[in-house]
């Protein structure tokens, strides 16, 4: 049975990518048709997810039903399902291009360059290194981090590179259009998809960059930069066309992060590393079933989040909590809420979904876009700090490091100042926007 489900998981989400490949050139599915593949989709990923994403599943399930009891319209569930059919292409293909990536000569060169650092500039070059490959491996750059380290490093320098390399992919929530949060932000609140967004976004992520770079002692970056320049061109090329697309054709960053990249990907592996083709083919289609749990969790998020959008009496119930609250409590609210759901094992799709239907009833003073802003940034300071994140459970692994040894850490320190920083900074914008 769990070989089955594992066949019909991986399947359907092969035929999702091809869907979203349809979509752009105008070949959409009903919203009927898509929200019944999402619902056997769901059906298949049941028998694969971990005990705790079933007992997360469980309870968004009852917050659902909940809403669906107290007058929420159970129509807005198939919109729900509809959404979630473009996550579910998102995902696999960037599990794709994270192998993908990791066959190109390009990288060979990164990483050789990175095991040549001198001690002292380690840290400042897994810093960069993270940084500039989180921004569109996101997650997957744990993979390309840790094998740069000794096969018999202790504990104490895997736990500290694993530490680095979780701020330097927390830095793609901001503004990436590789990132889930972004893909969410998008999705959620399409007013606020523009390149001022993005720009915005990587401005505070440099800005907090340069505090994480600090606390690591500041050494110098050219070591580390030199480290990452091979790959550095791929990158470019990437979100330059992702970027690009949404420019040319209106179309949801999503999709054509699907889109551009996948081809750009495939290209690339043939034409450098085209040894590597059967290999990464095989890595592939073995690891699309293991997004099983983010697939269940991410479509019953969408759902809730639907149903919180079109249950006024909730929303009437929730939004005198911030209504009349000055700007930057607001703000600290937002990091609050989706940072310490985050610690207390909840995705912050979750929390991010309830926060975006509070306050666009009872946060009027804060600026649409500064408040995604706000939600993007505290969504990646929360999985770096959240023991059932997948950001930080793939740490673990990939540096062989207890996951409470990740979550209590100095970590927190930079989650704290990090977001007091961005509370200070967003304030002072949104108060510029309404004198303008």
């Amino acid at each position: 049975m769990k070989d089955f489900c594992i066949l019909l998981h991986r399947s359907l989400l092969a035929l999702f990518i091809l869907i979203t490949l349809a979509r752009a050139v105008g070949l959409t599915l009903p919203l009927p048709i898509a929200a019944a593949l999402a619902l056997l989709l769901l059906a298949s990923a049941l028998p694969l997810v971990k005990a705790r994403t079933l007992l997360i599943a469980g309870v968004l399930t009852v917050a659902c039903s909940g809403l669906v009891i107290t007058g929420a319209p159970l129509g807005v569930i198939e919109r729900g399902l509809g959404d979630a059919l473009t996550f579910a292409a998102y995902l696999p293909v960037l599990q794709m291009l994270r192998v993908i990536v990791g066959e190109l000569p390009a990288m060979a060169r990164a990483r050789d360059a990175f095991g040549a650092l001198p001690q002292q500039g380690r840290d400042t070059g897994a810093l960069v290194l993270a940084t500039g490959l989180g921004s569109v491996l996101t997650t997957g750059a744990h993979a390309l981090i840790a094998p740069l380290l000794p096969k018999d490093a202790p504990e104490p320098l895997r736990r500290q590179m694993a530490l680095i390399s979780l701020r330097g992919i927390s830095f793609s929530a901001f503004w990436s259009p590789f990132a889930v949060s972004v893909a969410f932000g998008t999705q959620y609140m399409p007013e606020t998809a523009s390149a001022a967004h993005t720009l915005m976004g990587l401005g505070l992520a440099a800005v907090i960059f340069i505090l994480a770079w600090r606390l690591e002692g500041g050494g110098s970056l050219t070591a580390g930069g030199r480290a990452v320049l091979p790959i550095l061109p791929h990158c470019g090329l990437a979100a330059g066309a992702t970027v690009a697309l949404v420019a040319a054709t209106g179309m949801n960053p999503l999709d054509a992060v699907v889109v551009a990249t996948l081809p750009l990907g495939l290209a690339a592996l043939l034409w450098q590393a085209p040894s590597s083709t059967i290999a990464v083919t095989r890595t592939v289609w073995s690891g699309l079933a293991r997004g099983a749990d983010e697939v269940l969790l991410i479509t019953l998020a969408l759902c809730l989040g639907r149903l919180i959008e079109a249950s006024p009496g909730l929303i009437a119930l929730a939004a005198p909590l911030v209504s009349g609250l000055p700007v930057p409590l607001i703000l600290t609210a937002i990091f609050a809420a989706v940072i310490f759901g985050g610690l207390i094992g909840l995705h912050p799709m979750i929390t991010s979904a309830v926060m975006i239907g509070v306050l666009r009833a009872g946060g009027g003073g804060l600026h649409p876009t500064l408040m995604m802003q706000a939600i993007q940034a505290a969504w990646g300071f929360a999985v770096t700090v959240s023991p059932s994140g997948v950001t930080l459970i793939v740490a673990t692994m990939m540096f062989d490091v207890p996951h409470q040894r990740l979550v209590i850490s100095r970590n927190i320190l930079f989650v704290g100042l990090s977001s007091l920083c961005l509370i200070v900074m967003l304030s002072l914008i949104n108060a510029g926007l309404r004198l303008s």
